[in-house]
């Protein structure tokens, strides 16, 4: 190196292995350089997408790690210019794992095969939990189904006193049918209520926090809520239906956030149908995408001798929770804490 009494600019690139994400897909690794090239021709964009290496303890936005937007001056010391420079830079503080923030209602497009990725990654990694509340939550469906059914046949034995023939099939009919609406009503309530429990169980699954079988009966003071929700959203739906079907559609997608909006965020009726069309917003196209993609994958678990659906429908459920948290959080709910399982909005409450 040349000895010069003028300032002398060094480009500084620590020698580590860089890694980033954009759009919910991580890559790498990368030097710093070849960073701070991405950052200069728009393959990433610093105030959004995320970088880690080593030495951080969490991803960063790019925007955050000094000397990566632009070169690092030094200044050698006039009366010695012979000194090694020394590097300006240094490691980035360590993340204090707040909480992620919400962004703004639309501002960040859920990308359809990230979900549906991190859906794929979190049913192989939860498989085994899964696979013990699915068994639990059908046999209880099932358990319900077949004790209404045993209601129905002794009601009906019961009912069925001897008189003419056309007085007994009368009384047999007039009663089947009633008993039918009211077990059918008994089952449709009691699906609401465990669904709230499934739901709750996937939010937390999703989110890297614990689970336990006793979950699906645990979000019952939210049923008369869910019951009211589900009413009018089929209302809704069913007009929008009637308007040449693809009113039916759009209003689906729209507010079909209900569900998870009050289990969620505990909220009433008016207000889980708001904040589903807040959340929606330049969403909605993406949301057709992603129901039309969820039906193939369960067509073709189903074509799997329906063995498939084991492991398909798992996917598609956690992978729609994905979304619903991307709309929520941004494209960071597709990523673990660096050398962790742990997802980055574990802290979210």
């Amino acid at each position: 190196m040349l000895a010069s009494t003028h300032q002398t600019r060094y480009w500084i690139i620590p020698m580590t292995e860089w890694y980033y994400a954009r759009g919910g897909q991580q890559s790498g690794p990368v030097s710093f350089e070849q960073l701070q090239a991405l950052v200069r021709s728009g393959g990433l964009d610093a105030s959004k997408d995320l970088v880690w290496t080593a030495s951080m303890k969490d991803w960063s936005p790019a925007s955050q790690v000094p000397g990566l937007l632009s070169p690092i001056t030094h200044t050698p010391d006039p009366s010695n210019p012979y000194a090694t420079p020394q590097s300006s830079w240094s490691s980035p503080s360590p993340s204090t794992g707040e909480n992620l923030l919400e962004i703004a209602p639309g501002s960040e497009p859920i990308n359809v095969g990230a979900c549906m990725q991190r859906g794929f990654e979190l049913t192989k990694r939860q498989f085994g939990t899964i696979l013990l509340v699915g068994v639990v939550y059908f046999a209880v469906i099932s358990s319900l189904t077949v004790l209404l059914s045993l209601v129905i046949g002794i009601t009906q034995s019961v009912l069925a006193t001897p008189g003419p023939p056309h007085d007994m099939y009368t009384t047999s009919t007039a009663t089947g049918t009633g008993l039918m609406i009211v077990t059918q009503l008994i089952s449709q309530v009691f699906s609401l209520f465990i669904g709230l429990g499934l739901t709750r169980i996937g939010l937390n699954l999703v989110s890297g926090k614990p689970v336990s079988v006793g979950m699906l009966f645990g979000e019952g003071n939210k049923l008369l809520r869910v019951i009211g929700a589900s009413i009018l959203f089929g209302f809704i739906v069913c007009a929008g239906f009637l308007l040449l079907i693809v009113p039916g559609i759009y209003l689906s997608l729209r507010y079909g956030q209900y569900m998870l909006a009050i289990v969620d965020r505990d909220l009433g009726v008016i207000e889980s149908f708001r904040y589903a069309s807040s959340l929606t917003t330049n969403n909605r196209g993406n949301l057709l995408l992603f129901g039309l993609l969820a039906m193939a994958i369960l067509l073709a678990g189903m074509l799997a001798c329906g063995l498939g659906l084991i492991f398909a429908a798992p996917v598609v459920w956690l992978s729609y929770l994905v979304a619903y948290r991307w709309m929520q959080y941004g494209s960071r709910v597709t990523m673990d804490h660096p050398g962790t399982t742990t997802p980055l909005h574990s802290s979210v409450p």
